[in-house]
């Protein structure tokens, strides 16, 4: 909270709203306590210098990928000190490309006020070799344990979202750029980047024996999960597609079960529904020789033909600590 703008004004509380704990020596010439007008040690200072003064900071892009500005994997004590405030305008992205990583981590006592987007990683798909199940997808917000004294306002047209898990057996990737589960043909598709669908973006899922594999389509959420070729020999498999990172984001189609020397559909029709979870919704589920769609924000990936889903990261993982969150915009995934 910002200091008063008139009045009496002691370096008591300048002193606590530069995080420092009240009673507790202090000086002007204190790093933290200057930080606050932004004055060297040699400049002249006076109180009224620190009216309305107040431990807050904006964040600013750290670069911009895919034309978004971003900033990846941050811890909060970098930007602010103990008892500050962190700003997100509405144009960054804060984000990571792992699931063990948040993509916010928050060791101190703090307030985050987010107007932009906070995104966990998608958990990868389920492969056709031996690792069938799907990822879990990363939290977008982590407080350190032992870590009071947190509050966290979600703003309206803002965004916290974990990532979606991963689909099992052919299974789609998880929203926030999960990679599809790879099939016994044909390479592995990869996750959206910043604001883009997963891979493949567009075409149809064919059959092997008409020269192309039964992959499911890259979504802006969760990915569609892939199949078997299933002309009655079982020739091969494609599969799933990549999550994105678009929000809310739509599920990419799963590959189409149907009869033999049918062409496959880009869709879902036949037996079941195995498309990516769209917003905060879980993955599709197979039937037969299908992957599991990727799960949606902060949702499960749906099971295939092998293998147990995924689940869904956090919107927060608070470690057991208590916190404060009031949210105006959009949260996907537990807090």
């Amino acid at each position: 909270m910002a200091l008063q703008t008139s009045g009496q004004i002691s370096l008591n509380e300048i002193h606590v709203e530069a995080g420092g704990t009240t009673g507790t020596e202090a000086s002007f010439n204190d790093t933290d306590i200057r930080g606050l007008i932004s004055a060297s040690s040699a400049s002249e200072m006076e109180m009224a210098d620190w009216y309305g003064a107040a431990n807050e900071v904006t964040l600013t892009s750290g670069g911009n990928v895919n034309g978004q500005a971003q900033r990846k994997q941050i811890t909060i004590s970098s930007f602010i000190s103990s008892g500050g405030t962190l700003v997100i305008p509405s144009n960054i992205w804060i984000w990571s490309d792992s699931t063990s990583t948040p993509a916010l981590t928050i060791d101190i006592p703090c307030t985050v006020k987010n107007s932009g987007k906070i995104i966990g990683r998608g958990g990868n798909g389920g492969t056709f070799y031996s690792s069938t199940n799907g990822g879990g997808g990363g939290h977008a917000i982590k407080i350190n344990s032992g870590v009071s004294g947190v509050t966290i306002i979600n703003n309206s047209g803002a965004y916290i979202a974990g990532g979606g898990g991963g689909g099992s057996g052919l299974g789609g990737g998880g929203a926030g750029g999960g990679s599809g589960g790879r099939g016994s043909v044909g390479g592995t598709q990869t996750g959206g980047s910043l604001n883009a669908k997963g891979n493949p973006t567009s075409g149809f899922s064919s059959a092997y024996y008409s020269g192309q594999y039964p992959t499911g389509r890259g979504g802006g959420a969760g990915g569609g999960g892939g199949a078997y070729d299933d002309d009655g020999s079982d020739q091969g498999s494609g599969g799933g597609g990549g999550g994105g990172r678009q929000l809310p984001g739509s599920g990419g189609y799963g590959a189409g079960q149907q009869s033999i020397g049918v062409t496959w559909a880009n869709g879902y029709s036949g037996y079941g529904n195995n498309q990516g979870g769209a917003g905060g919704s879980a993955g599709g589920t197979r039937y037969y020789k299908k992957g599991g769609g990727g799960g949606g924000w902060g949702a499960s990936g749906g099971n295939g033909y092998a293998g147990s889903a995924g689940s869904g990261g956090k919107a927060v993982n608070d470690s057991g600590n208590s916190y404060t969150l009031t949210n105006n915009g959009t949260v996907y995934g537990g807090t």
